[in-house]
């Protein structure tokens, strides 16, 4: 009796660790498509207030990047992305929803196109 006494924390704690959180099962991918080395790419999303950008390499050199906000000219994040790594990026304006976010991605890296990116929000209209 005192083992499974002794288990049933165990087991809750496992649980909860394995279990997805709210928030990130509530999200979803509103725009997302491959990024071209060398090269500059805008997308628009309409969506939530509130977006997650990510970037995904998956060649096997680093890739070198900066994430801009098209709208306003500013700069998000700029840096490097190690093989195999993603990056992700949360940006909010405020406004009504449905909100048009332009992202302008900056690849420096030119001797891969095997890079990725997502655009995810609550909302996406």
């Amino acid at each position: 009796m005192r083992k499974l006494i002794a288990l049933v924390p165990v087991a809750l704690a496992a649980t909860l660790l394995v279990a997805p959180s709210a928030s990130a099962a509530a999200t979803k991918v509103c725009e997302g498509g491959p990024l071209m080395g060398g090269a500059t790419k805008v997308v628009s999303a309409s969506a939530g207030q509130k977006i997650d950008i990510t970037v995904h390499n998956h060649d096997y050199r680093g890739l070198l990047v900066q994430i801009i906000d098209d709208v306003f000219d500013k700069g998000l994040w700029s840096g490097a992305i190690a093989p195999g790594k993603e990056h992700t990026v949360s940006h909010g304006v405020l406004g009504d929803p449905p909100v048009g976010h332009r992202i302008r991605f900056e690849v420096t890296s030119d001797l891969s196109n095997n890079y990725t990116y997502a655009i995810k929000s609550d909302r996406c209209y």
